[in-house]
């Protein structure tokens, strides 16, 4: 073995370890969190105080490490970005929520669990299946942002005449008012709300950032400004910031492993402080209801809570799903409820008694809901060849544009169906738009400079 090959082994093992290691950091801050704060300021939500067997303890660790030994060292390919998302948002708060809950977590959870570690390996095992880039950085096609900017002024415009009698800045106090305002009228609105703030200004805004279009960055701005006028959803007014936070990362840092050390370190540091000071600050309380309780904590508290209800009352096999619902029979415990197929709101009446709307990621709705640890392994496995398309469509591109227009989707996927991220948040519109770009209308225009 050469020196050069030697070094670089040696590199790659040890930016391995260190990975796994941040892995581990992350798993025992949630730990703290469910016990110092969860447990105490969230327990309403279904967190108990927390069971710190041998057991749960050692699973913890290893379905924490395996994952970990698998996912991509390098962020040059849109799997990564969305497998990393996974993790930190879904996969580690699961885990660690889940066999930690009760007493007998262990027995209860360890085969979900267990499904969802083998579906997060085998889509780290489909992410190694694309080669390596045969191009190198191409940027965005000026058929590509023109898409994009038609898109956009055509939603603005009909969006407009449809909300223009409710357009408003919603304080805290009448947030929830607004939304019930802007309500989609009809299902083509609600795809043009979803799109504008999802997809087509989160391409142009970092397009117009990162290749110095002003114009273009300013329509994007507005894009997502006009939609919280309308939806008053606090997610849409703070992308544009996480948006321009990730490009300025990607731009000056490059595509380096070390930025997911410090997402996941950060990620800890914070969940730490939310659980050592929240009662002596509101602000440190706030962080603590908004990131950790609504960001991280329930999606993952989610994939346990869904096995309990779905296992007990009887597993979907996807019936939920508008199309397959018309081939499936809906199980019995749910035909006379007026609820479904809105499975978040018949989780939340009939777990924590309420009438919410419980949204949940894909892997508890699609695959824990559906069937089980079957059904996890399945949607998982739909999830990794879908990321092995995207990567494969991406080939060439430049990631550092790439990687932050995707990152909403990459968020939704851990708060929604994966059926409803492919179909209303762009998931096939992504894998449309590349193909057309890469094989059909190259349009020429002149760059600007990064």
């Amino acid at each position: 073995m050469s020196n050069g090959t030697l070094n670089q082994f040696q590199g790659i093992s040890r930016a391995r370890l260190v990975l796994i290691f941040m892995m581990l950091i992350y798993s025992v801050s949630i730990a703290i969190g469910h016990k110092y704060y969860l447990s105490v300021e969230q327990a309403f939500w279904g967190f108990n105080e927390p069971n710190f067997s041998v057991g749960a303890v050692f699973f913890i660790a290893i379905l924490t490490l395996l994952p970990s030994m698998l996912l991509p060292i390098m962020l040059r390919r849109p799997s990564a970005l969305f497998l990393y998302s996974l993790m930190f948002f879904v996969y580690v708060p699961s885990v660690v929520i889940a066999l930690l809950n009760f007493e007998d977590s262990v027995s209860r959870y360890i085969g979900i669990l267990s499904s969802f570690c083998l579906g997060m390996v085998f889509c780290c095992i489909l992410s190694r299946l694309v080669g390596a880039d045969d191009e190198v950085d191409k940027e965005p096609s000026g058929f590509l942002i023109l898409i994009n900017i038609i898109g956009s002024f055509s939603c603005i415009v009909l969006l407009f005449f449809t909300y223009r009698d409710i357009l408003s800045f919603s304080g805290l106090d009448d947030i929830y008012l607004q939304r019930e305002k802007g309500a989609a009228t009809s299902l083509f609105v609600g795809y043009c709300q979803v799109y504008l703030a999802y997809v087509f200004s989160p391409i142009l805004f970092v397009y117009g950032y990162l290749y110095r279009r002003f114009m273009i960055f300013a329509l994007a701005s507005f894009g997502f400004l006009f939609v919280f006028m309308i939806t008053a959803e606090r997610t849409v007014l703070l992308l544009p910031f996480v948006l321009l936070g990730i490009s300025f990362v990607f731009k000056r840092r490059g595509l380096v492993i070390s930025n997911v050390y410090y997402l996941f370190f950060g990620g800890a540091f914070f969940i730490v402080l939310i659980s050592m000071f929240f009662e002596y600050s509101s602000f440190v309380r706030e962080l603590g209801v908004y990131f950790f309780t609504r960001t991280v904590a329930i999606p993952g508290l989610f994939v346990s809570q869904y096995y309990d209800l779905f296992s007990t009352e009887g597993f979907t096999h996807w019936s939920h799903v508008s199309v397959i619902g018309k081939l499936v029979e809906v199980p019995a415990a749910y035909v006379s409820d007026e609820k479904w197929p809105a499975l978040g709101k018949i989780l939340a009446e009939r777990v924590l008694g309420i009438q919410s709307q419980s949204n949940a990621n894909f892997v508890a709705t699609d695959g824990v809901a559906a069937w089980g640890g079957v059904g996890v392994f399945i949607i998982c496995s739909i999830y990794g060849f879908w990321l092995m398309i995207l990567d494969w469509i991406s080939k060439g591109w430049d990631k550092i544009f790439v990687l932050p227009a995707l990152f909403p989707l990459a968020f939704v996927s851990t708060n929604g169906s994966l059926f409803t991220l492919l179909t209303s948040f762009g998931g096939f519109f992504w894998i449309l738009i590349l193909l057309l770009d890469k094989y059909k209308l190259r349009l020429s225009v002149p760059r600007g400079s990064k």
